[in-house]
């Protein structure tokens, strides 16, 4: 069975996170872009406490796996940093999201989308 879409998704805030950045064009994200994905593809985050976006912060923050760009002078858009995924950790990201994603029945396609299937 499906869980319900309010249900807490299955994945780690480490999957989450790299799956938002993977799924940008640009393949970096600010934080707060990263919190809007989440939203719009996870419908439970929605109406859940605020303190998942501070879990978020200090995934970014000390995982390995994301790493902190300083945006360019010449870019007036937003401000903070953007994240990205180290490409070194990618695999070990992508194996965890695999995982996960094959062990729960999942109605969410975003395995399927080419940038999380698609090797750099």
């Amino acid at each position: 069975p499906l869980p319900a879409a309010s249900s807490k998704p299955p994945y780690s805030f480490s999957s989450l996170i790299f799956m938002a950045i993977e799924d940008s064009p640009e393949r970096r994200l600010p934080v707060k872009d990263i919190y809007d994905w989440i939203v719009n593809n996870f419908p439970f985050y929605r109406t859940a406490s605020g303190r998942w976006r501070n879990s978020v912060r200090h995934n970014l923050s000390l995982s390995k796996g994301f790493q902190r760009i300083r945006r360019d002078k010449s870019q007036s858009m937003g401000k903070g940093s953007l994240w990205c995924v180290c490409s070194e950790y990618r695999p070990a990201l992508l194996k965890v999201l695999r995982k996960t994603h094959s062990y729960h029945s999942t109605n969410i396609n975003l395995l399927n989308k080419p940038a999380l299937v698609k090797k750099r």
